[in-house]
Order: C-alpha cells, then structure tokens, then sequence
C-alpha cells in the first residue's frame, strides 16, 4: 500500500504539482527570502564571477528566482480557487505582485532597483529610504514613484560588490518583512 502511494504522488500531472509547490511557498516564507540569494551565490560562484559583474547577476538571479516563486503561488491559488468555484481571472485580480524587484541599470557606485510596491505602498517606500540611508555604505537614496524606483548611490570601500549586493538585499528583505507584520 506504501509503494501504491508514493507512485501515485510520483504520477502527479503538472498542475497539482504547481499547486503543492505554491502552497509550500506560501506556507514557509522564509524560504522565498533564502534560496534566491543562494542559487544566486551558487551561480556567480559556478562561473567565477567578482565584483561589479557579480553584483549584477546576484541580483538578476534573486529577482528572477522571487518572480518564479511569485507565479508558483499564483497559480497554486489559481488552481485551489477553479476547484473551490472561483474563477482564475477572479483570483488574479485581487493579487499585486509586491515581492519581485529588479535591476533597472547599475554602473559602480550606484544602482536602480525597480520596486512595484514602491508605488503603492508609500509608507514601505519612507522606510526603506530611511532605513538605506542610515548604512554606513549608503551615500544617497533616492526613490521615483511614479517609475516605482529607487536609486542607490553607495561606497564599497572595504566590500566586494558581492557582499553589498548581499547587504542591500538584506535591508530590503527586513524592511519588507518588518511591513508585512506591521501591515
């Protein structure tokens, strides 16, 4: 009976493995904050990368990875509504897309981190400002809300770009999850 039952979660088709993954997602958020920034470490180590360059594709790989994770949880909902008699247009409406960000442009010394929730939540936007603009590698903070951008001007000395990039990230991760228990 054991052997009928690991066969059968072996055989799921596609959508029922989508939903048992986004709800693992929304289950353990943590992990949504973790593993980004570890296949982005695993990758700019696999090809060697340093500096300006790793930065880049850190970022790149960790904003990749959360839209990834974001789509997993859309469609896991999807698919628990359509069973539940909602329809998906329903369900997709009501949901905004708060975790992804991306690089917009970076060139050393400063980036642009395109932020969705940055135009919609104004009270995450002064936080993440003020708590940027305290780091002792932030020279300037900047943020566009009608583009929902922020611009980063910062001093690496004493930090590869890697381990800023990984600062940065964090800052913003605790800032968000800081906003969402107090939200």
């Amino acid at each position: 009976m054991t052997s009928t039952t690991s066969t059968a979660n072996l055989n799921l088709a596609p959508e029922d493995a989508t939903a048992q993954i986004g709800g693992f997602l929304r289950e353990h958020g943590e992990i949504e904050t973790i593993l980004p920034v570890a296949i982005g470490v695993f990758i700019t180590s696999q090809f060697k990368l340093r500096g300006a360059n790793a930065l880049l594709v850190n970022l790149l790989v960790a904003s990749l990875a959360r839209q990834v994770f974001t789509k997993l949880k859309q469609e896991g909902k999807s698919q628990v509504s359509q069973s539940n008699g909602v329809s998906t247009e329903e369900t997709e409406a009501s949901q905004v897309d708060l975790q992804g960000y991306a690089i917009a442009h970076a060139v050393p010394g400063r980036v642009r981190l395109k932020m969705p929730q940055l135009s919609l939540d104004r009270d995450f936007a002064k936080r993440l400002q003020q708590v940027l603009s305290t780091d002792e590698y932030v020279n300037r903070v900047r943020i566009n809300y009608a583009a929902a951008s922020i611009i980063i001007n910062y001093n690496n000395q004493g930090l590869s770009d890697w381990e800023l990039g990984m600062r940065l990230m964090g800052i913003i991760n605790r800032v968000r999850q800081e906003n969402q228990v107090s939200g």
